[in-house]
Formats: structure tokens, sequence, C-alpha cells
């Protein structure tokens, strides 16, 4: 009896796209969350390897492009407070990953985001903390490094942090997204070393960047026409909604 090799599905077909394109969108609008909204769905249609491979590729040409085209130059010395201890919390993340549970942790960082979310939206538009200082930005880009290597998660922190700093959108973005850029390349460069990439990973590629070009401008045109308010509104309602899901998921994964 001779064995049939089956393609993929037709249902996975139209959502590797759709993903994609989702996630592009968002990521363009927002300037971060597209490997927190990526990861899930691709997981459940592709191996874990090729997965991390891909949304980290992706997630650093989204970046890259929005960077680029928001044409703003960020502070280096508040962006590098936050990178360099970022570099050094993303192995002490993935060494902690042997004695931590990994879904206790993003249990608690999406109970973190949500609360956090609700109480920010609460407060004033202009609301601007007093204590920031390089050594805060520090102390975030750290525990963003160590979330990243512990959960995938080390944009959350950034994000959350930049709209209670005082900077206006474009500034934020700017801080943050290069912040997650030095990140992913660290995390990327770190896949690479101790795993080989898989070879499906350049079709898969061939199918996302093009997609991915056309929802990341969209999601930048929409950047362009909405306020900062808006933006502060939207950006709080996906961290809520991130820490939402990553909760979800987390205790459906501890109670079974």
């Amino acid at each position: 009896m001779v064995a049939i090799n089956k393609g993929p599905a037709v249902s996975d077909i139209v959502i590797f796209p759709l993903c994609i394109c989702f996630a592009g969108f968002v990521s363009g609008l927002t300037g971060f969350a597209f490997a927190l909204i990526a990861s899930g769905t691709l997981l459940s249609i592709k191996p874990p390897l090729e997965t991390a491979a891909l949304v980290l590729i992706c997630s650093i040409i989204s970046q890259s492009i929005s960077l680029v085209r928001l044409r703003t130059i960020p502070p280096w010395s508040t962006t590098a407070s936050m990178i360099v201890p970022g570099l050094f919390g993303a192995p002490i993340g993935i060494y902690l990953l042997h004695d931590l549970s990994p879904n206790v942790i993003k249990c608690f960082i999406g109970i973190f985001l949500i609360g956090y979310a609700c109480v920010v939206m609460c407060l004033s538009a202009n609301y601007k903390i007093r204590f920031g200082n390089s050594w805060t930005d520090g102390v975030v880009g750290f525990m963003g490094g160590i979330l990243g290597g512990i959960a995938g998660l080390s944009g959350a922190l950034p994000t959350a942090w930049s709209l209670v700093r005082g900077w206006e959108p474009r500034t934020q973005r700017a801080i943050y997204q290069s912040f997650s850029v030095v990140m992913q390349v660290w995390a990327l460069g770190i896949l690479a070393t101790y795993d080989t990439l898989p070879s499906a990973l350049a079709a898969d590629l061939t199918i996302a960047v093009p997609i991915l070009l056309v929802s990341v401008f969209s999601g930048l045109m929409m950047f362009a026409r909405i306020d900062q308010r808006m933006f502060r509104s939207i950006v709080l309602l996906l961290l809520a909604a991130i820490g939402a899901t990553t909760s979800a998921g987390a205790l459906l994964a501890l109670f079974r």
C-alpha cells in the first residue's frame, strides 16, 4: 500500500496569510504585538522552531519598516539605557526557565497587563510619572529582557512604561520599537546558534513578506490619521487584550 503524502490543509493555507496580515496591520498601527498576535495561531499549524524563526524575522521586518517610515530618531541615551540591561536580562530569563513555570509567569504577566491598562485608562491622557529617569528606564529594559527570555514578552513592559513617561506617540514608538528590534535580533541570533533553521522557512517567508509589507504600511497609514488620545486608547486596549489571552492560555495549560 502506497502512503500518500498529504499537503497542508486548505484551512491552514487560509489561516497563515490572514494571521500575518492581521498581526502586520496591528504592528504597523501600534508599533508592537506582532509576535504576541501571530505566535499562538501559527503554532497551531506549524512546528515550534519554524514558528519561532518566522515570527522573529517578520517582526524584525515590521519593526524596522515602522522605524524608517516614522522618521523619528529616538533619544539614544534613553533607548540605550533600556536596551543594554535588556540584553543582559534575556539570558537570565532563559536560565530561569529551568526553575520557573512559564505558564505561572505568563499568568501573572497577563494579570499585571490587564490591571495596568485599567488603571492608566482612568488617568488623564496627559498623565506623566514624576520618577521617570534613565535608572527606571534601565530597570524596565532589564525586566523586559527577562520576560522576553521566559515568555517571549520583551516588548510588553517597555510599551506599557512609555505610556506614562510623557513622550508623544512617535517618540514612544521609536523607543520601544528600537528596544524590540534589538531584543528580537538577539533572540534570532541565539535561536540560529543553537538550532538549524528549518528548510520550510524560505517558502514561508516568500508568502509572508509581501503580505506583511502591505499590512504594515496599511497600519502606518491608519496611525498617521489618529491623534494621541486615540493612540493611547488603542495601545491600552491591546495591552489588556494581550493580558487576557496570555492569562487565559496559561491557566488552561496549568489546569490540564
